[in-house]
């Protein structure tokens, strides 16, 4: 394997009086001290701490700080992963050529968007437990959870989330993630629901392909299109919830995940192209206030995504009576404080037919007041859940809640309830 070299260099560039910089020294230092490595079977920690970490920009030091990892987190991740290491390596050069697309694009931006920022780019690589944050002005990014692709060796890892992270990754390139991730150092914090979101995110891809001078590639921007009016007709009966894993980071429970962002983007290109001042319409979609319904509305509205003016409370009121709840316990009343104790099943009736994965976890009483042995599943008409007991002590509280995580009707709907819980005390002997 060739070594990352002279390629991998502290590369900045100027605008006007503020030197805003691209610091890339981490990867060349990773690879360097990943070689040293594979040549001992003692000292690495020395070796790793020589190389790597006393030369660290300031860009890592942050990240391992707000992402909180450190050196035995490397060494952990270089020793259970080497596969996806080695796989993953030539991905992580990122040449002259990618800075200087960067550069420009960064340039235009500053052209569109007239801003003071100060805040660098540390492209790092980490120990997969982030694909990169901000740090006030600064853009901090793990290119280990962001470059990989159809030839990145993933079966090591034993998190599902970890093996399908690259699942959708074929277009997507690092100088757009670069931009999207950069824009969000200017935007406000916060977001109230799956539309705030959804232009929150959409929006960067957006002005990422403006200032790229380039088409925004990936999966859901491609799926989104092919599929328009069903994404917007579903998007509009949840716009207003907060159930984000409906629409965002969703790739492990579904087929065709993020598709937020889809619709985000479709909304900010819709609001730009329709507003005479394009100037002024770039201010708008960077600076909109995620946390005001009003505003989040008003653009929404202005954008013409929907042909239709939209009636907030209408959809409010709609979604929720849409969504699947507990109607009853077919065994007991819940609470209920003499339950036998050789129940063997607990059923449970929702108000609508049911997708199979219902989410059921612990209670904050833990393991030892769980009653649950198994989920036997769904009836035919997919609205009784029946769940196992394990053996029961007498005179004993038990609890367990159905979340909202996974739990959702036939229709798509997320379950009414983060947690409901439900609980029963046995019978005295």
């Amino acid at each position: 394997m060739r070594k990352i070299v002279s390629a991998l260099i502290i590369l900045t560039f100027l605008n006007q009086a503020n030197a805003q910089k691209i610091f890339t020294s981490d990867i060349n230092n990773f690879w360097t001290a990943y070689d040293s490595i594979q040549k001992v079977e003692n000292n690495k920690n020395e070796i790793l701490e020589n190389l790597f970490l006393s030369k660290k920009t300031e860009g890592l030091n942050a990240f391992m700080q707000i992402k909180k990892f450190d050196s035995n987190d490397y060494l952990k991740a270089l020793e259970k992963y080497p596969k996806f290491w080695n796989s993953i390596r030539p991905n992580t050069l990122i040449d002259a050529k990618k800075i200087r697309t960067i550069n420009k694009a960064l340039t235009k931006l500053k052209k569109l968007y007239p801003n003071n920022s100060k805040g660098n780019i540390y492209y790092t690589i980490g120990t997969l437990k982030s694909g990169g944050t901000t740090n006030n002005e600064d853009l901090l990014l793990g290119i280990e959870k962001i470059v990989g692709n159809e030839n990145t060796i993933v079966s090591e890892f034993e998190n599902e989330n970890l093996q399908k992270m690259f699942q959708f990754s074929k277009t997507t390139t690092i100088e757009q993630v670069t931009i999207h991730e950069f824009v969000h150092t200017f935007q406000k914090d916060g977001e109230i629901n799956v539309l705030s979101k959804a232009i929150k995110e959409g929006s960067c891809d957006f002005v990422a392909e403006l200032t790229l001078n380039k088409k925004f590639n990936s999966h859901y921007i491609d799926f989104g299109f092919k599929n328009y009016e069903q994404v917007k007709s579903q998007f509009k009966s949840k716009m207003f919830s907060q159930n984000f894993r409906d629409w965002f980071y969703n790739s492990d429970v579904s087929k065709n995940p993020d598709l937020g962002y889809f619709v985000g983007y479709v909304i900010s290109k819709k609001y730009y192209e329709n507003s005479k001042d394009k100037k002024k319409a770039i201010k708008d979609i960077i600076e909109l206030d995620f946390n005001s319904e009003r505003d989040i509305v008003q653009f929404l509205e202005r954008s013409k995504y929907f042909d239709e003016k939209i009636n907030v409370e209408q959809i409010k009121a709609s979604y929720k009576e849409n969504q699947p709840k507990v109607v009853k316990i077919l065994d007991f009343e819940n609470g209920f404080q003499n339950v036998k104790s050789d129940i063997k099943h607990i059923q449970i009736v929702f108000s609508k037919p049911m997708n199979d994965n219902i989410s059921i976890n612990f209670s904050k009483n833990g393991k030892e007041h769980f009653p649950l042995k198994s989920i036997i599943g769904l009836d035919e008409t997919k609205t009784i859940l029946t769940l196992e007991t394990g053996e029961l002590k007498t005179d004993t509280e038990y609890d367990f809640y159905i979340t909202d995580r996974e739990t959702k009707s036939k229709d798509e709907f997320s379950f009414s309830e983060q947690e409901y819980k439900i609980s029963f005390k046995t019978e005295k002997k």
